[in-house]
């Protein structure tokens, strides 16, 4: 005979602490694999020169790495803020967010990718494919919590809720367009690739209204 769960339904959506962890543990994952792709170069001559010729080769990696570990880390940084005012849970924000912890994992293989074949318009184009699909991942875990759910508090005004959407939507044209011109230029599209992320460096958070002045900041940053 197999036992009843002690929780009831009710139960089982209330908190997000378990979908927080199991996030930040993927995501922390994912950013140590980025690195586990660059591997250190022999140096044919023990000299300073040496070592910096060494280094050459594997500079389309670093940069790789680099980008990807700052975009994986503001993907982070934003999705800690998004979940700040939410205090529940439901089965579509489950999927939602394992939606975008899917395309999260696979960037350290597009990064790798890149790194070697950095010149070749598709591989350049699969991974801004890859970025693009994350940002639309979390674009639409936004949608279902922000329009379409009961999850946020009724304090955030639908007002906040656009602003945010929109900053948010800005993110999935970007990339689209970058991995659009991927195929023309790849060089551009890297190009574009590095400047998305300094637009979501310093990330924007719903706040609740102010219960003395009876006035909404609709974005703040932490």
């Amino acid at each position: 005979m197999f036992r009843k769960h002690p929780h009831t339904k009710l139960e089982a959506l209330e908190g997000t602490t378990r979908l927080e962890t199991f996030s930040d543990a993927v995501i922390a994952i994912v950013m140590t694999i980025l690195i586990l792709e660059i591997h250190v170069p022999e140096i044919e001559t023990i000299t300073n020169r040496g070592a910096i010729e060494a280094l050459i080769p594997i500079l389309p990696k670093l940069l790789s790495f680099l980008v990807s570990f700052v975009t994986v880390a503001i993907f982070w940084v934003n999705h800690h803020h998004f979940f700040h005012p939410i205090h529940k849970s439901d089965g579509a924000l489950l999927w939602y967010n394992n939606h975008l912890l899917f395309w999260l994992t696979v960037i350290p293989f597009a990064t790798a990718f890149i790194g070697d074949y950095p010149q070749i318009p598709l591989v350049v184009a699969l991974y801004g494919f890859v970025l693009f699909m994350g940002a639309l991942a979390f674009t639409l875990m936004e949608h279902h919590v922000f329009f379409k759910s009961h999850l946020l508090p009724d304090s955030i005004p639908l007002s906040a809720r656009k602003i945010q959407f929109r900053r948010t939507l800005v993110g999935v044209g970007c990339y689209g367009m970058a991995t659009g011109t991927a195929f023309l230029h790849p060089t551009i599209a890297l190009v574009i690739f590095m400047i998305i992320p300094l637009y979501f460096f310093i990330p924007q958070r719903v706040e609740l209204k102010e219960k003395q002045t009876n006035e909404s900041t609709p974005i703040s940053t932490p």
